[in-house]
């Protein structure tokens, strides 16, 4: 009897462990003096697409950083002054027309699209004490095949990542 009263002990245990939370993220290095502006060079941005002479700065709402066109989609590299938490929390917005949280290389991540055609994709991730933005969105006159916005996004976002402050490093 005592036996199986400790396996049932012990089931109870086990199965507790399924709906146990998620493991923490490890610490990253705080990007929050990282230019965006030069994370990528001008012969990726070239590559990507994008009109390396169409730069324009953003300083704005607590985003810092640049936009590019070009002719598939509009490019914003930016730091976020809300830490990545603050759009994990945001996953019900109504704003959002898709949401999901992800990784950038190990960072923690959240993938948002807010047109209803969800032709734009913007991907945070952890940058310490900041987020750090890939914002995609469709150029004006672009008539191409569809995109994998998203994909793309995080493709750009892993391009990046390598090249943020690590911890300790």
């Amino acid at each position: 009897m005592r036996r199986l009263a400790a396996g049932l002990a012990l089931l109870a245990v086990g199965s507790g462990a399924q709906t146990s939370a998620p493991a923490p993220q490890p610490p990253v290095g705080d990007a929050s003096r990282v230019d965006m502006c030069t994370v990528l060079t001008d012969a990726e941005l070239t590559g990507l697409g994008n009109d390396v002479a169409s730069r324009k700065p953003v300083n704005h709402v607590g985003l810092i950083g640049c936009r590019w066109l070009g002719s598939r989609y509009t490019l914003d590299l930016e730091r976020d002054k809300d830490k990545i938490a603050s759009y994990q929390a945001r996953q019900r917005d109504p704003a959002f027309t898709s949401f999901a949280t992800n990784t950038v290389n190990g960072r923690a991540g959240v993938r948002i699209s807010v047109r209803p055609d969800r032709t734009d994709c913007v991907q945070f991730f952890d940058g310490g004490s900041v987020s750090l933005v890939v914002q995609l969105s469709k150029a004006g006159l672009y008539t191409g095949p569809p995109l994998d916005w998203c994909g793309e996004a995080m493709r750009i976002a892993r391009m990046i990542e390598p090249r943020l402050p690590k911890v300790g490093g």
